[in-house]
């Protein structure tokens, strides 16, 4: 018994290993890219934490603006939305 596989007929076999490979070696490379530390991380490795100041100062280096925004917001949002309802309960 011989395991036949003909090029031709059956391209979309081989074509469909390569693409995996292809995505496969991308997604390897993207995700080793992706943790290697970055200039402002190792600048912010060197700020030594010893009180709050510091802290909010790290912190700042290492978070990207965008996501502390969207976390300020959202707990901004859950503030007032738990205030607004406790003072209008339910009229069961």
């Amino acid at each position: 018994m011989t395991f036949n596989l003909y090029v031709l007929q059956n391209q979309w076999i081989v074509a469909t290993l390569l693409a995996g490979i292809a995505l496969m070696l991308l997604f390897c490379l993207t995700y080793s890219a992706m943790w290697r530390p970055k200039e402002e991380e190792k600048k912010a490795e060197e700020i030594e934490v010893k009180g709050a100041g510091s802290f909010l100062r790290a912190f700042i280096a290492v978070v990207p603006w965008a996501i502390i925004l969207v976390s300020l917001a959202s707990a901004a949002y859950t503030i007032t939305s738990l205030v607004l309802r406790s003072l209008m309960p339910p009229n069961w």
